[in-house]
């Protein structure tokens, strides 16, 4: 009887000292990246709030991209806490950390009656809640002239140490990696497959034995949570709270702006939404460095279309929500995974992983990342 070869062994694949090399200099560029924007006085003060929407990106994800519930009133949270820590620091005269701490203890609460809303309707009805929460809290609480010394806006000061818009900026992005480890562990924990799992099928994630009340619950709370520190971090970058900034029509598209953030980004993929958050905090400020350079800005007043955006009267942001627009219709078009599906194999390679563009071993709760638009 012919005895059958064995078929050779796969060695498996090892990391090389050529690649660690790459990987090693592919980190210090992009901490260089990060570092680099605190020497700019004016440019670090656009990046911190860039830093700040992508905070918001994961704080939305958690909701949206997680739990597949729609929120429109995100910037109701970011006022909140910013409104919270503003009060906190010139009335009480309390540190900046303990007035943040109280921020996201506030944020926290409030989303926690607003999960025990989310326990009783889904879908549409939901969104139209948290719209109505989102509009109806900046038309009143953020309006009180107790809270916004007599709507002059309530003026607050870093401290000495934090003094310069480079040093807030530092602060900003050292809390984005801290809140974007604790997302990384939420995700391979047993809550997070718990979180995804309620994303799939409530039902059937009931059938299992999981909390539908008790996970949704702590899904709003961890966003809100994220959120208030986000807005503590908001309040002190300009150091001023005005009730201007989230008041609608600004907290309207603050709303939507968030919500594009984390479609653009890829529902789930929280690199993904962190980039889109970047880039649609930077997006504003690159075109008017652009279209108002002195090379540029004559050639734009002869383009019909361009030129009424950048007249004297009319603001860069409707640009910047235009692209936005096209943007959320190619991702739900052609790219549904959103940038964290295009991003994947890099940041595989940056793991340590074979540089692969069709990644098909990867399993956990990570493969759901970013594989669905709907909420």
């Amino acid at each position: 009887m012919t005895a059958v070869a064995a078929a050779p062994a796969v060695s498996p694949w090892r990391l090389s000292g050529a690649g660690l090399a790459a990987r090693g200099l592919a980190y210090l560029g992009l901490a260089v990246v990060l570092f680099l924007p605190s020497f700019a006085t004016d440019f670090s003060k656009t990046c911190s709030l860039a830093v700040i929407y992508a905070l918001m990106g994961l704080s939305l994800n958690i909701v949206v991209g997680y739990t597949g519930q729609l929120s429109l009133g995100h910037q109701g949270f970011l006022g909140l806490g910013a409104l919270v820590t503003a009060n906190i620091v010139a009335q009480a005269q309390l540190p900046i950390w303990l007035a943040m701490a109280c921020a996201v203890l506030a944020t926290t609460g409030v989303a926690l009656v607003l999960g025990l809303v989310a326990l009783r309707i889904t879908g549409l009805y939901l969104s139209l809640i948290t719209l109505v929460f989102g509009s109806a809290i900046s038309s009143s609480l953020f309006a009180l002239a107790r809270f916004t010394d007599n709507n002059s806006g309530v003026k607050i000061q870093r401290p000495h140490y934090l003094a310069t818009n480079g040093d807030w900026y530092l602060v900003c992005v050292a809390v984005l990696l801290v809140v974007f480890y604790f997302d990384y562990r939420l995700t391979v924990s047993k809550v997070g497959r718990a979180l995804l799992a309620l994303k799939e099928n409530e039902r059937v994630a009931e059938a299992f034995g999981i909390g539908v009340t008790s996970y949704k619950l702590l899904a709003f709370a961890l966003s809100g949570a994220i959120a208030g520190l986000a807005g503590g971090l908001y309040a002190f970058r300009g150091e001023l709270y005005s009730e201007k900034d989230f008041q609608d029509p600004n907290g309207f598209t603050l709303a939507l702006l968030f919500v594009v953030m984390c479609v653009v980004g890829g529902l789930g993929n929280r690199l993904g939404v962190v980039v889109a958050g970047l880039f649609f905090g930077l997006i504003n400020e690159l075109l008017d460095d652009l279209f108002y350079a002195h090379w540029v800005h004559p050639w734009m007043q002869h383009v019909p279309v361009l030129g009424s955006y950048y007249s004297s009267d009319v603001k860069a942001s409707y640009l910047a929500s235009l692209i936005g627009a096209l943007l959320l219709l190619q991702t739900l078009i052609f790219n549904r995974g959103g940038l964290g599906a295009q991003l994947r194999p890099i940041s595989r390679w940056m793991t340590g992983h074979r540089f692969e563009l069709h990644d098909a071993t990867h399993s956990g709760p990570a493969v759901a990342e970013g594989s669905s638009v709907r909420a």
